[in-house]
């Protein structure tokens, strides 16, 4: 029953999502090192159901995808467990996006005047670009996310 289930989501979301096959392996990845996934089980309690390969009465397992755009994974919490929400996924992302962009926007005016342009800060603006592709992504993967769970 629980690769049907992973089978079923990764039909559609393989659909969906370019690259489905590399953040797969990558949300597999993080699942597997995440301290909050005990192997089998995740602390994370989500609201929709759609995330999850499995489900039963003590949790989830995860989805990979749900693993590759989870910001929880590099928290160290104590607590037993978190509550959470695609909804809380995505106003984080939209609140860091805001925040790389102003950051960004800094640092074109910066490195628009030759007096003040480093490598430092062109290197630093490189960095701020990849992560604004990495967090645009990621706001896709969520919103393709909360469609699905609407229709669950």
């Amino acid at each position: 029953m629980e690769n049907f289930r992973e089978l079923i989501i990764d039909a559609v979301l393989s659909k969906r999502i370019k690259n489905f096959k590399d953040i797969e392996s990558e949300g597999t990845r993080k699942r597997n090192i995440c301290s909050y996934f005990n192997g089998k089980i995740c602390r994370i309690k989500f609201e929709e159901s759609v995330v999850s390969s499995w489900l039963s009465q003590e949790g989830i397992t995860p989805h990979p995808v749900l693993c590759y755009i989870c910001p929880y994974f590099s928290l160290k919490e104590e607590e037993e467990s978190i509550k959470s929400s695609l909804f809380d996924i995505y106003a984080y992302y939209a609140k860091l996006k805001e925040s790389v962009e102003k950051e960004l926007q800094f640092i074109e005016s910066r490195v628009n005047n030759f007096v003040y342009s480093s490598v430092s800060l062109k290197r630093r603006r490189e960095e701020l670009i990849y992560l604004l592709d990495d967090i645009n992504e990621k706001i896709k993967i969520t919103t393709e996310l909360i469609k699905l769970s609407e229709y669950s």
